[in-house]
């Protein structure tokens, strides 16, 4: 039987629910090929998922050297010896080694990709090189329409959807709204999440009287975020017993424990500068939860219809955000209910998870 290789640096909670996807989707053998168990910026448990081969035992990505990834990688290749390999990204040693295997070996060189236009100021140069690298894949995998166009800048055209999900089933569970409502965000504390922006503009909406900011993640600019927090609080929001919204700093927390928050929240809001995708777009729709997102956020581009199942807003903007917290304060429950239903309605509809299997199949077989 012809096998697929599926190449990620490491292997999480979302990588393993596409995984499967393709296994279900395929008449091929798929197996997975894992850098290294572990990384430094996610702090994901370490999994063991069955078909999945580990070119480093132990220890994070960043550990090892551009040449000893490279070497290794090609090592196990040679030992799979697959038919196709869908490879994550182009520009990494594992990514440039799992595509120079294909062309010396025959194999179909697969590119998984959420890059856009976008997403960050473009060097021709820079991009002519990138173009000699992308020019040299069969078919490429990716999950919006703007990152097919850029794709396209460099003549990739053969380009499937399907990339960007989660196991959709994972977040349904029975909601359980709590009083006061909950507005939930999700990220890394990085700049270019724009929580600094939300703070402030929760401080300035009225929405800061009736509803509580619960803010998911950790990274470089908590300490900054928690000095900048209006009625700042420890522990979780459905907990304070004195019932009085705030913002909560909840942690980064294991996707098992995902679902609970997602259940007591409200609405979703995710206010990025820019982003690919934003995959806890998809984790809050199968919630069953109205979104507000920033326009810069691939996710957002295919998942957001504007006034049906949330709004959406400019990121640079204080005074528009403002506007869409007040909208939401302004919202009667049963319609948020509704615009929550749509969510889940249109995630299924756009973004199911069988779509990374059969983007897959067709990206292997076209």
């Amino acid at each position: 039987m012809s096998l697929l290789v599926i190449h990620f640096e490491r292997f999480g909670p979302y990588h393993h629910a596409r995984l499967q996807s393709a296994r279900e989707a395929l008449d091929w053998d798929v197996e997975g090929l894992e850098i290294a168990p572990d990384d430094a910026v996610y702090g994901w448990d370490v999994e063991e998922g069955k078909g999945i081969t580990r070119v480093f035992e132990s220890g994070s990505y960043q550990d090892h050297a551009a040449f000893k990834i490279t070497r290794e990688v090609t090592l196990k290749l040679d030992e799979l010896k697959p038919d196709a390999v869908a490879i994550a990204g182009y520009a990494s040693p594992d990514a440039r080694a799992c595509l120079k295997w294909c062309k010396e070996n025959g194999a179909r060189a697969i590119l998984m990709s959420e890059t856009r236009e976008a997403d960050g100021q473009r060097v021709w140069w820079k991009e002519f090189l990138k173009g000699r690298v992308i020019s040299k894949f069969d078919a490429a995998l990716v999950g919006a329409k703007s990152h097919a166009a850029y794709l396209a800048n460099f003549g990739l055209t053969n380009v499937h959807f399907g990339y960007n999900v989660v196991n959709n089933a994972t977040f349904l569970r029975s909601a359980d709204r709590k009083t006061p409502p909950v507005l939930l965000a999700s990220s890394r504390f990085i700049e270019r999440k724009n929580f600094a922006a939300l703070l402030q503009t929760y401080r300035r909406s009225s929405i800061d009287q009736t509803w509580s900011l619960c803010l998911l993640g950790d990274g470089e600019e908590r300490k900054a975020l928690e000095e900048e927090a209006y009625r700042f609080k420890e522990g979780l929001p459905w907990e304070d017993k004195e019932q009085k919204p705030g913002v909560y700093f909840a942690g980064f927390r294991q996707i098992k424990e995902l679902p609970d928050f997602y259940a007591k929240a409200s609405a979703f809001i995710h206010p990025a500068l820019s982003e690919p995708w934003g995959l806890v777009i998809n984790e809050a729709m199968a919630a069953g939860l109205p979104i507000l997102s920033s326009r810069n956020v691939g996710a957002a581009e295919e998942l957001i219809d504007h006034g049906v199942n949330g709004w959406l807003f400019n990121p640079e903007s204080v005074t528009e955000m403002k506007i869409y917290l007040d909208k939401l304060l302004q919202t009667p429950s049963e319609e948020l209910q509704k615009m929550g239903e749509a969510s889940k309605r249109i995630l299924e509809e756009r973004c199911p998870t069988s779509a990374f299997g059969k983007g897959m199949a067709a990206a292997v077989k076209s």
